[in-house]
């Protein structure tokens, strides 16, 4: 028989003792907006300014409002110049993708389950209302954009995304134990599936997918009962088959895909700070790691980057990553100027998160470290396992804060040459039917559409904040 529990965000009340009784919104607007005469006067007139704002908001989104170049060019905004006889590529990608998510999401909400079950304790499984009330910046971006096109295509897609999103997370659950760790393997080959579906799989890409399955193949077998003289040999033959198989599935399907310099739209804007967050957090931890360090070289490099990097705008490091990076790094084929873009990010990036990393390494007492050693554990344990948990619970908020800046530094790529959504924009007021029409309402939806995701990304920051216990003892 299955009990609900409390919700993830809300805290279970104590045995036989009933949870106090939420107070009406009379009683607590008295309470706390109208309790004296100071209060009650800037309640009345916030309320006016209030009420004003929205009824003018209202009637410049809904009467006034000139929506007819962003809805005429959305395909524009979101995918820029991208060719369009390859938009199949991100319709395949995008289903991909909320496989692998949803996947994902199964795995670790059947792992929570198991946990609990273990521990003796409830547990209740995610509502649909607590999933839109996490995510409904997104929603509303989302209804938005398929408010604004002008057949019922897109709607299709982003229902039936969602539904195979849906669908692979109650399989993930409903998998055994056993079953769940071969499904890990698989939502991440369909996430190095939907960006190779994209980006193209020739080259050197065949080799991530050989990383990844015989990381799958070493993971699957480990329990595999041999003689412990022929294992690292079994190990070595088995990795180096799915490396062999992996080869010669890449072989036949090599095809080219679209190239960086023709992404363009809201969609590069995504993929470079999406590319500079997940390399520049590394980069920045080792770097913090590296200041902390006794070796004099590494340290004295360390720092050398950071302070370097801080020092210097980030408009400057991209012109001199555009111009200048060809230069140290000589190959026949030169590296896209997205590439060089989000090299520059990732280490401007990279150099503000050591400087953060390095703020929670000193929030680490310095007791808990002598006692880890004292118990024999190595100095990388030591690190891994007792100061970084602790020194990345504390500075969440700066972490989350720098990722979103960079998020929005992103629409910096438009002053060398690269159209991401705000150079489109400009293209737009470029046609002679919207050169003054709609400036102020294309405007809008930019700054609509980085905020939506911006702000959920702080909503996420909080929660994960709250569930950590961050800032409490």
């Amino acid at each position: 028989m299955t009990t609900a529990g409390p919700s993830p965000d809300r805290p279970a009340t104590g045995a036989g003792r009933a949870a106090p009784p939420r107070p009406t919104a009379a009683a607590w607007a008295r309470e706390n907006l109208f309790n004296n005469r100071h209060n009650s006067v800037l309640t009345v007139l916030l309320g006016a300014g209030l009420v004003v704002l929205v009824i003018y908001g209202a009637r410049f989104l809904f009467v006034t409002g000139q929506w007819e170049p962003v809805r005429t060019n959305l395909t524009l905004l979101m995918m820029g110049t991208f060719p369009r006889e390859e938009q199949w590529r991100i319709v395949v990608q995008v289903y991909l993708l909320c496989a692998s998510v949803g996947l994902l999401w199964g795995g670790l909400t059947a792992s929570s389950r198991d946990r609990a079950r273990d521990a003796g304790v409830p547990f209740s499984r995610a509502r649909l209302r607590d999933g839109v009330r996490r995510w409904w910046p997104v929603f509303v971006l989302l209804a938005v954009l398929l408010g604004m096109t002008r057949t019922w295509l897109p709607l299709a897609f982003v229902a039936s995304a969602l539904a195979l999103g849906v669908a692979a997370r109650r399989v993930m659950e409903a998998l055994p134990e056993a079953g769940r760790r071969a499904a890990w393997f698989g939502a991440g080959v369909c996430a190095l599936a939907g960006w190779q579906v994209l980006s193209g799989t020739g080259g050197i890409a065949w080799w991530w997918g050989s990383a990844l399955v015989a990381a799958a193949v070493v993971r699957l077998t480990r329990n595999v009962r041999t003689d412990a003289r022929w294992q690292p040999l079994a190990r070595l033959t088995l990795v180096a088959g799915a490396v062999a198989v992996v080869w010669a599935v890449y072989a036949q399907l090599d095809f080219g895909g679209v190239g960086w310099d023709d992404w363009s739209g809201f969609q590069l804007n995504l993929v470079a700070a999406a590319a500079s967050i997940v390399l520049a957090f590394p980069v920045g931890l080792l770097a913090a790691v590296g200041r902390r360090s006794q070796l004099p070289a590494v340290r004295w490099l360390s720092v050398g980057y950071i302070e370097v990097i801080r020092g210097v705008p980030l408009i400057t490091l991209l012109f001199m990553g555009d111009l200048f990076l060809g230069f140290f790094l000589p190959t026949e084929d030169p590296l896209s100027k997205v590439t060089r873009a989000i090299a520059v990010m990732t280490l401007f990036t990279g150099a503000y998160l050591a400087e953060i990393v390095r703020g929670g390494l000193q929030a680490v007492p310095r007791g808990q470290v002598e006692a880890a050693q004292a118990i024999g554990l190595s100095a990388p344990r030591v690190l891994s396992l007792i100061v970084l948990p602790q020194a990345l619970r504390a500075v969440i908020p700066a972490l989350v804060g720098q990722f979103i800046n960079l998020f929005k530094d992103s629409t910096l790529l438009s002053i060398i040459a690269l159209t991401e959504i705000l150079r489109i924009r400009e293209s737009i007021h470029g046609q002679r039917e919207f050169l003054i029409v709609g400036i102020a309402e294309t405007l809008v939806f930019v700054a609509f559409a980085f905020w939506a995701l911006a702000f959920t990304m702080s909503r996420e920051s909080q929660r994960l904040e709250r569930r950590l216990g961050v800032g409490e003892r």
